[in-house]
């Protein structure tokens, strides 16, 4: 008697029948089954719901951001939108929050003390105003160019961000010049506003200004400056 008949192992092509695979009829294999997309946690859901703002905010400007065209751009309900940060105007509020701390904390890695500081020549701090803008492009872009129909919030800090410029630019004049600098003297504040155009310049077309086209002018800028304060002092 043959050992074919009836014999064959299942999906056997001597048996006749299709190899199976442990699922049920009508359902795919368990490697042909699509993995479960992993759920947001609350913090990253935040932080996406940010960024989506973000990027309506330095595409079309303030007055686009709404919160359907958001939870639409994040694929959630309007609902969780309004869970998260209470209506439109506390979305924008956070959100300013966010960037403006983003960009206080890169300022920060150029407010070297000590040994760091007395060693740091301009090209030096001028690589570092680079990485930080470099690592937040979009942070700096609201920030330096301020989209249309910003709240009033904004206003107030891009200034307190520039008074914090200006301490840490004159405190590296300082140092240069061998003098004291005013933070909110002429100097400073003109090199300063010199130092935030060439940035949007940079922003703009990193490719006509790019990075050492923005470290050659700051050292002309800054140049100006140290002689300027010095030839003061004496």
């Amino acid at each position: 008697m043959s050992g074919d008949q009836g014999g064959g192992r299942p999906g056997d092509e001597r048996s006749g029948e299709p190899a199976r695979t442990g699922a049920r009829d009508g359902e795919p294999a368990a490697e042909e089954q699509p993995a479960k997309r992993k759920r947001m946690s609350a913090a990253d859901r935040r932080d996406q719901l940010l960024d989506v703002t973000r990027d309506i905010v330095v595409a079309e400007g303030f007055a686009a951001v709404g919160i359907d065209r958001v939870a639409r751009a994040a694929g959630v309900a309007r609902a969780l939108i309004y869970q998260q940060f209470g209506d439109l105007a506390g979305l924008t509020a956070v959100l300013l929050e966010r960037e403006t701390q983003v960009a206080f904390r890169g300022m920060q890695t150029v407010d070297w003390s000590g040994a760091q500081a007395e060693g740091a020549d301009v090209d030096q701090v001028g690589r570092g105003i680079l990485a930080y803008v470099h690592a937040a492009p979009d942070s700096w872009r609201i920030l330096l160019s301020p989209p249309d129909g910003g709240p009033p919030q904004l206003r107030k800090q891009i200034e307190v961000g520039r008074r914090s410029s200006r301490a840490i630019t004159a405190r590296h004049l300082s140092r240069y010049a061998g003098v004291m600098v005013d933070p909110n003297g002429t100097t400073t504040r003109l090199l300063l506003a010199s130092i935030e155009e060439l940035f949007r310049l940079h922003l703009a077309d990193p490719v006509a200004c790019d990075d050492d086209t923005v470290l050659r002018y700051l050292r002309s800028m800054v140049g100006w400056a140290v002689r300027l304060e010095a030839s003061r002092a004496g």
